[in-house]
């Protein structure tokens, strides 16, 4: 495992690419407004507040007093339109205040997986990511995406009400494609890596996991994104230039080449500080063939369990948990 020279440098605004230059330190654990609103009551007996003049808003000139305008939240998205992610990218959004429900984007959400609507959910937790965006929200479906596919995301939600005196001032629409259904299993008992692809096994390496003192977590991963060339440094070590680098987690498991640590990769030893060793070979031959978004089992590393808020764990969460929305509810 390593640590960045800053927190969670890759969790911008800028989006995601297809390679990442950072300056790490440690493969180690240590490491604009919208305009006034009206409040309307609709045919279900509820209340909703809307843009004035909106085709919601009553044309009656009763005794409806225009509302007070509600705090704008801005939206925007990790994802970039256009990409090709593996089929455990979530969709990631960063909101600019603390929303205090997400209800109305929940029921505004729809997905389409090549033209056919699919369900997904958003759940929410607190974001370190962005200066000014205090709340990101993930959403997925119950299941991986579809491998080789369309996927479409729309987020109507401008002037949807995040809650008490709030109100989204944006919408949003994404459109992108999926890989290949790449899943690689990492059995420490075996200390060996196996990546399958739609299903049929593209090979297995041998691999060297975190030493007691430096555990490697258990559960779900998601390749967050790829970069050539970094530092780590570590007990007897000391290494720039490490090559064919897959980060897995904020604070630095990485997929990467470990041509320092040789001997314990082909014996089966585990003395990484957290993260995944391989032979240079191997480890490019992975970084060729994985792409962010692809997915990484670990069930039996020797670390605690895998958390949301560690890196893209959401596939951690089971799904009753992960639709009533986490931090901000997305059920009353």
């Amino acid at each position: 495992m390593l640590k960045p020279t800053t927190l969670r440098p890759f969790r911008t605004a800028v989006l995601l690419t297809a390679a990442v230059a950072l300056s790490v330190t440690a493969c180690s654990s240590s490491s604009g407004s919208p305009g006034k609103t009206v409040t309307v009551t609709n045919a279900n007996g509820g209340v909703t507040t809307v843009p004035s003049g909106s085709s919601g808003a009553s044309s009656s000139s009763s005794t409806s007093a225009a509302a007070k305008p509600t705090k704008p939240v801005h939206i925007k998205l990790l994802n970039a339109d256009g990409s090709n992610y593996g089929v455990g990218m979530p969709v990631i959004a960063y909101f600019s205040t603390k929303i205090k429900s997400g209800k109305a984007l929940q029921d505004a959400t729809t997905a389409t997986v090549n033209g056919k609507p699919v369900k997904g959910a958003w759940y929410f937790e607190y974001s370190s990511a962005n200066k000014g965006y205090p709340i990101e929200g993930h959403f997925r479906p119950q299941s991986y995406w579809t491998a080789h596919a369309k996927i479409h995301i729309g987020i109507p939600a401008k002037g949807l009400s995040a809650g008490s005196g709030l109100s989204y001032d944006d919408s949003l629409t994404l459109d992108f494609t999926t890989g290949a259904r790449n899943v690689s299993t990492v059995d420490d008992a075996a200390h060996k890596i196996t990546v399958t692809s739609d299903g049929k096994k593209f090979g297995t390496f041998p691999v060297s996991l975190g030493a007691n003192k430096t555990p490697t977590r258990r559960g779900t991963k998601v390749i967050m994104e790829k970069g050539n060339s970094i530092c780590m440094h570590g007990p007897g070590y000391s290494e720039c230039g490490v090559r064919y680098t897959q980060r897995l987690t904020y604070d630095g498991e990485y997929l990467h080449a470990a041509p320092w640590n040789v001997s314990n990769i082909h014996n089966g030893v585990d003395s990484s500080n957290g993260c995944t060793n391989l032979l240079t070979s191997d480890a490019k031959t992975l970084y060729d063939f994985l792409r962010i978004g692809d997915v990484v089992i670990y069930p039996n590393a020797n670390g605690g369990q895998m958390q949301l808020g560690q890196g893209y764990g959401d596939w951690n969460v089971e799904w009753g948990v992960w639709q009533t929305g986490g931090l901000v509810t997305t059920i009353s």
